[in-house]
């Protein structure tokens, strides 16, 4: 069975599996413009922006990175890496960055800041062993802080920081999602901040008011690094319109016994608050500063927007005003394009004078450059949590969003969530709609539904229904105007599918002018100068069939429509990831996979024929049943004018089941039983099988989601019968 034939093939089949690999095309990304959330002048900052090395795997970054530590700068292309500007839009596994710290902050906790990350994150310091592993995190777009103590800091040299990127929770749990790819993205800025061991957390802000007084709640907490005997602690605050201190207060935080943060609340009133509209986008100062009896001082700040936004009776309100919505929604192929170039500003300042009034971020959190400068350009944000397409068992729990909605509901342009999109109607979905909406108050909470008369557990004006790249309600209209990528297809197809198609209708026809032959004659080891054509003819014929099996594969793989819908296109990024690579090396690599399995079957068959036939000659043998795939390679050839993709596939499947009655027949004709011949797909179809079980409520969720529409067309051919 495992002849030098067979062994030729795997080698062929691994060596285009390398070639594949060593001309994979990961995403090339752009460098994206990023703003920190806060603004601190009593903590040193180290920007990380900038130039990071990339790699493929942990080991092979830390081992090129300590070659280079020790002189050794003449890595092979294999292992030196490449370089990568973060923030970036690019996807990628590993990235490396040198580091010097000042000698100055040897006394201080270091605090090191990701801002949009999407993927579970490890970070490591100066080695890549657990001892060196400084902290990991999942982001799902926000801020995530990690600790780093004074003493894994190298001072006077080089600090090797190293981040790994795996699937993010949101890749996984999403429909049909997997971990694969192991990459993710940094999106937001990256800050090293020297910080005293007391430190005060960005705050939340709500505001009540009576007329036109504004009562200002700021909440937030002191974090205490193992010295709580050093307090007690003052904190201040004040909030000024820029010139003057407008309200102010001081309160005294007593020590505690653990090193839990520690709450703090401030109240300011503002007799007469200025309200932040489109028209007279202003904006507050809040400066929070904490001090103990030492001197060591931090602080916090932050502008400050005053507005109410409500629902009511399906019509939005800003200050208890009603504006109609007329918002665009941007896809994250042109949200990267507006932030490499830098026009983030002049592009919204040119959609109000549009009449736009509000933008809809798709599939990612916004940036806090994004949401600064709406606030100051007078915009409106609709922003999504990254719950779509999920199966319901596997829904988080809304508050891991917490930290995240807290972070970003700070600005006044951010008006409402998504806070789920194509879920099901089921119970879970229901109840997690339910407490995402108490999550994400006082701002608005949607469900966007793939199906009309799906129940959410909100109310019917919150719930709105996606129709093609616009949702709209009486409240108004959101329209995707930027495409949201191009199709993708395999340029040279149409060429080779009819190239092939002519190759097939010689082939057959060679193959019907060649000589009959019968299975006693495959072990001939004379044969006649027409048997010798026949056999050439035939194998000819074996090869094209599956290549043109490979074809369609190869033409499946690069059709299928993640972009067909903007508001889920930057789903299943291992899609787009396969549709970016070379479509040639995938077709060959298909070809040869099946003539693999098929050499594999045909090993598995012999001993169970009469004869012991030669395995060449019996797959010849056998092809004189498949000539009737020339119609399958006409359909292919004429997908241009009109035939569906599906129409060859179908028609494939359907004549395969068709002539098997005569297959099996040849095989018993001969002395032989055809039950051998099915081990080998079986044990595929029980591996799909089996493969398929793994995600069970993928498919219950799938036939939930489709049995509405299902029921809808049994309802029409009852009618018509």
């Amino acid at each position: 069975m495992f002849n030098r034939r067979f062994m030729f093939f795997i080698v062929l089949w691994l060596l285009t599996l390398g070639t594949l690999w060593w001309s994979w095309q990961g995403s090339a990304g752009k460098s994206l413009y990023a703003e920190q959330s806060g603004i601190s002048s009593a903590r040193f900052t180290q920007n990380l922006n900038g130039n990071w090395s990339r790699f493929s795997s942990l080991r092979q970054a830390w081992t090129t990175e300590s070659e280079r530590s020790q002189g050794i700068t003449n890595q092979s292309f294999l292992t030196k890496g490449s370089t990568l500007a973060l923030p970036s839009s690019a996807r990628f596994s590993v990235v490396t960055k040198r580091l010097q710290i000042p000698g100055e902050w040897s006394s201080r906790t270091m605090l090191l800041t990701f801002n949009g990350v999407q993927g579970h994150a490890n970070v490591y310091l100066n080695g890549i062993s657990n001892s060196q592993k400084i902290g990991e995190f999942e982001g799902s777009g926000g801020a995530n802080e990690l600790e780093i103590f004074p003493k894994a800091f190298r001072y006077g040299e080089d600090n090797i920081l190293l981040v790994e990127l795996t699937g993010s929770a949101e890749q996984r749990a999403a429909l049909f999602g997997s971990s694969w790819p192991k990459s993710g993205y940094i999106k937001g800025d990256i800050r090293l901040d020297a910080v005293v061991e007391t430190t005060i957390v960005p705050p939340q802000v709500s505001v009540n008011w009576l007329e036109n007084a504004a009562q200002i709640t700021v909440s937030t907490d002191l974090l205490h690094r193992g010295f709580a005997q050093e307090g007690p602690w003052t904190v201040y605050g004040v909030i000024s319109d820029g010139s003057a201190g407008l309200a102010e207060q001081t309160l005294i935080a007593d020590p505690q016994e653990s090193a839990d943060p520690q709450p703090v609340t401030l109240t300011f009133t503002l007799p007469d608050a200025r309200r932040w509209t489109m028209e007279d986008p202003f904006l507050y100062q809040l400066h929070l500063t904490v001090t103990n009896n030492k001197g060591d001082l931090d602080d916090l700040s932050l502008p400050l927007g005053l507005r109410t936004v409500s629902l009511e009776s399906g019509n939005w309100k800003l200050n208890n005003q009603t504006i109609l919505i007329s918002g665009e929604a941007l896809t994250p192929q042109e949200e990267y394009r507006l932030r490499n170039s830098g026009e983030l500003e002049s592009w919204l300042i040119s959609e109000r004078q549009k009449g736009k009034n509000l933008i809809y971020f798709i599939g990612q959190l916004p940036d806090e450059i994004w949401l600064k400068t709406a606030d100051r350009v007078g915009i409106g944000v609709w922003a999504e949590l990254p719950v779509e397409l999920v199966p319901s068992k596997r829904l988080p729990q809304p508050d891991v969003f917490r930290n995240v909605i807290k972070e970003k509901m700070f600005h006044p342009s951010l008006w409402a969530w998504t806070v789920g999109k194509g879920l099901d109607s089921g119970q879970l979905a229901q109840t997690y709609f339910q407490q995402a909406e108490k999550e994400v108050q006082p701002n608005l909470a949607f469900a966007l539904k793939l199906i009309p008369n799906l129940r959410t557990g909100l109310s019917e004006e919150q719930s709105i229904f996606i129709e093609g790249p616009m949702i709209k309600g009486v409240w108004g209209e959101v329209n995707v105007g930027t495409p949201s990528g191009a199709v993708v297809r395999w340029a040279k197809e149409q060429i080779l599918a009819g190239t092939w198609a002519i190759l097939m209708v010689f082939l057959a026809w060679m193959n019907i002018r060649s000589v009959t032959w019968r299975y006693k004659e495959i072990g001939d080891k004379k044969p006649k100068r027409r048997l010798r054509n026949a056999w050439l003819w035939n194998g000819l014929f074996v090869i094209a069939r599956v290549c043109m099996v490979a074809g369609l594969l190869t033409s499946g793989l690069f059709r299928i429509p993640i972009h067909v819908n903007p508001w889920f296109s930057h789903l299943w990024p291992g899609i787009q990831l396969l549709q970016a690579q070379s479509p040639w090396l995938i077709w060959v690599m298909f070809a040869e996979l099946i003539i693999f399995i098929r050499l594999l079957q045909i090993g598995v068959v012999i001993p169970h024929l009469p004869n012991t036939p030669h395995e060449v000659g019996l797959i010849y043998w056998l092809e004189r049943r498949y000539r009737w795939a020339v119609f399958i390679a006409i359909g292919w050839a004429l997908m241009p004018w009109g035939i569906p993709y599906y129409v060859p596939i179908l028609g494939y499947i359907l004549l395969v089941c068709l002539f098997m009655p005569i297959r099996i027949h040849d095989i018993h004709r001969i002395g032989g039983h055809y039950r051998p011949f099915l081990w080998v797909p079986g044990i595929i179809v029980a591996s799909l099988f089996v493969c398929a079980l793994f995600y069970l409520a993928d498919w219950f969720f799938l036939w939930n989601m489709l049995k509405p529409l299902t029921e809808s067309i049994i309802q029409q051919l009852q009618t018509l019968w």
